[in-house]
């Protein structure tokens, strides 16, 4: 029930009404970023917005996303606009990320230019990349049959797939916005 539990928490601490807000803020700021990290930088812009601020320092593809929501305009890329709308209750959203397309065999790389500071000019490393528009289909097409056969939620079955294979290949067991985000919300201490 990640999804839904996620839904809950950001109902209860923002509100319904703020909810498809703080859903697009929530998945524009988890671009290459950690649970932690993701927390923080949305705090950041939730608060730029609240306070009618101008957009802060953020990596530009965030950056990006967070001028198209002050615009009134959708989120760009399918993963992060699955995300936001699995957030904000639409039970057959799928979330084809790196750790679903690990689940799936389907690793996609791509060269960018090197941000190591002893780099040399023209220096390209790999990285993982977005799944191609097929290779979102078929496993988000899976996870809906599934999700039919299981009786449970499509957000459902992409959340426990991510889950596991990110806890099975990083290590880390903590794989839940809920309690950090209540943490830092309910916590009269932590800061912006």
């Amino acid at each position: 029930n990640w999804y839904q539990d996620c839904q809950e928490v950001f109902e209860e601490i923002f509100g319904k009404e703020k909810l498809h807000l703080v859903c697009k803020l929530f998945a524009a700021t988890s671009i290459n970023t950690s649970l932690k990290s993701n927390i923080t930088l949305f705090r950041k812009a939730l608060y730029e917005i609240e306070n009618n601020l101008p957009v802060g320092s953020y990596l530009p593809n965030i950056q990006t996303q967070l001028e198209h929501i002050r615009a009134g305009r959708e989120l760009s890329g399918r993963k992060i606009n699955s995300f936001a709308r699995a957030m904000s209750g639409d039970k057959d959203a799928v979330v084809v990320d790196i750790w679903l397309m690990r689940a799936f065999g389907l690793e996609s790389k791509r060269m960018v230019k090197s941000k190591n500071k002893g780099a040399q000019t023209g220096d390209k490393v790999e990285k993982n990349g977005s799944p191609t528009t097929k290779q979102y289909n078929e496993i988000e097409s899976w996870c809906r049959g599934q999700a039919v056969h299981m009786g449970i939620e499509a957000r459902q079955v992409s959340s426990m797939i991510w889950a596991g294979v990110r806890i099975t290949q990083s290590g880390d067991k903590e794989t839940h916005y809920k309690t950090l985000l209540k943490y830092h919300f309910t916590n009269l201490f932590s800061c912006i």
